[in-house]
């Protein structure tokens, strides 16, 4: 991460609001948390320019007109529009024409908040996205607001389910409406179906897109769009679920489970399964045989 900085010209007004939270070591670990909310009225010089924080930030503009420098390009901010940005990277924003930018803020972090950020970044190319005025965005920050006001023993649990509809809302902006199953190409539904009844076999991409006739560039960006994994992380998926039923159900030995899905590799059976469940399949078997 680049070294800190923060570089800010104050131009708000005196009835806009700032606060700083100090999260709990157990808000820190388990939840989405609060670094810092606002709902600010700005004018020109108003800018904030700053790198290299640990800190996701969505803004979302009320009213009036800002402008946003970030990863090397510029976007205008107008009303019902929305931000999410990875501080630790170099960002400039500020009020932008002759009258006031009314936005409401909040600086964020927590374990899975990257996991979010990534999942915004792999539908939005552009950190800038149209929430209009049906949003829950602007609402939950004003609550947000006054949950920091006026503290009490759930803040920090209250904050994280209001930073989870955020930060959900951005996701969901940011892919469009989302496919309908009626939307799904015929040769993902025909790739699905020959995952799910040949998982066990020597499976690819290649022989995937073979069987299928396309190429496997399209078989792989469509199937992600559709389905929600890559083709090989969706078979591995599959793999590793009914290795589950194996391990809970038969008292078949490890190595024939994994055989029986398809990875003809103990050692590597073993460790795909640890990594996906934090678990080895002869703890899993036990932990469920256990009940």
């Amino acid at each position: 991460m680049p070294a800190s900085y923060v570089n800010v010209s104050p131009a708000w007004s005196a009835d806009s609001v700032r606060l700083i939270a100090t999260p709990s070591e157990f808000a820190r670990s388990a939840y989405y948390f609060v670094q810092e909310v606002g709902h600010f009225h700005a004018a020109v010089p108003y800018f904030t320019e700053r790198e290299g924080i640990d800190s996701y930030l969505v803004v979302y503009t009320v009213a009036g007109s800002g402008r946003l420098t970030y990863r090397d390009k510029s976007y205008s901010l107008a009303s019902g529009q929305a931000f999410f940005i990875d501080c630790r990277t170099y960002q400039h924003y500020s009020a932008y024409g002759d009258g006031t930018w009314e936005l409401l803020w909040v600086h964020l972090n927590g374990n899975q908040a990257s996991r979010y950020y990534e999942a915004f970044c792999g539908y939005s190319p552009a950190p800038v996205v149209d929430a209009g005025g049906g949003s829950v965005i602007p609402g939950r920050i004003r609550e947000l607001i006054g949950l920091h006001r006026a503290r009490f023993a759930h803040t920090e649990l209250l904050s994280s389910r209001l930073l989870t509809d955020v930060l959900t809302e951005l996701v969901v902006i940011a892919s469009g409406s989302g496919p309908s199953p009626g939307d799904v190409p015929a040769y993902v539904n025909q790739a699905v179906r020959t995952i799910d009844s040949r998982y066990g076999e020597k499976l690819t991409l290649d022989s995937l897109a073979a069987a299928l006739a396309v190429s496997k560039f399209n078989l792989s960006r469509a199937f992600k769009r559709y389905i929600g994994l890559a083709p090989i992380a969706y078979l591995i998926e599959v793999r590793i679920n009914h290795a589950k039923e194996y391990l809970k159900y038969s008292d078949a030995p490890i190595a024939e489970i994994a055989e029986r899905v398809g990875i003809d590799n103990v050692s590597h059976f073993i460790d795909l399964f640890k990594n996906r469940t934090g678990l080895t399949p002869l703890a899993y078997r036990k932990q469920w045989s256990s009940r």
